[in-house]
């Protein structure tokens, strides 16, 4: 008889490490300078100078799809890269579209509605008037007070997120519980 041990657990789960807050609240961070140092620039000088609305849906498109198409293709964003983090979906398997769109949905969608609400803007005449992002945010405030509260939504559902974060155990957040998703750290031998 062979009283060898397999090579592969026999419960892998049991190798799984959570992520944990200031984990993935340096990722969120990492994250938010990536993106803001790609579309920050571009959309300031087409504020004040160029004035393309077809860029300001282009440079939308960028910010929202950022993280479902890195958490989908590589299973982390560049923050949860660069931390050592990786978002799985059921079974601590690669997650899959729908449970990626349902995880985001909290987010996805405000914003989303918040690129659909402002494109008025981008083909007015106000805005060749624009000079500066203070004038941009003007304009943006008097033409859509909705935009005040889809934010108040995001923020209640960002807070209601990390509640819930510190309740569960393992701490998930509210929109992996919705979506069945789990952020933990890199497996060793795994791909992102």
């Amino acid at each position: 008889m062979n009283d060898e041990l397999p090579e592969e657990p026999i419960f892998p789960e049991a190798d799984i490490v959570y992520s944990k807050f200031w984990e993935r609240l340096g990722a969120f961070l990492l994250d938010g300078c990536i993106v803001v140092a790609i579309t920050l620039p571009v959309s300031y000088v087409n504020i004040t100078i160029w004035k393309i609305p077809v860029l300001f849906i282009l440079i939308g498109l960028i910010s929202t799809l950022y993280k479902p198409f890195l958490e989908c293709r590589f299973g982390a964003t560049l923050g949860k890269m660069i931390v050592g983090l990786q978002v799985v979906g059921h079974d601590f398997k690669k997650i899959t579209v729908s449970e990626e769109i349902k995880r985001l949905s909290f987010y996805l969608f405000p914003a989303i509605i918040q690129h659909i609400i402002m494109i008025p803007l981008y083909f007015s005449t106000a805005f060749e008037k624009i000079n500066d992002y203070r004038e941009f945010n003007q304009q943006i405030s008097l033409k859509n007070p909705s935009l005040f509260w889809i934010s108040f939504i995001v923020v209640i559902l960002f807070l209601a997120d990390t509640i819930t974060f510190f309740s569960t155990q393992p701490n998930r957040a509210l929109h992996d519980l919705y979506a069945g998703t789990n952020v933990i750290e890199k497996i060793r031998g795994t791909k992102m």
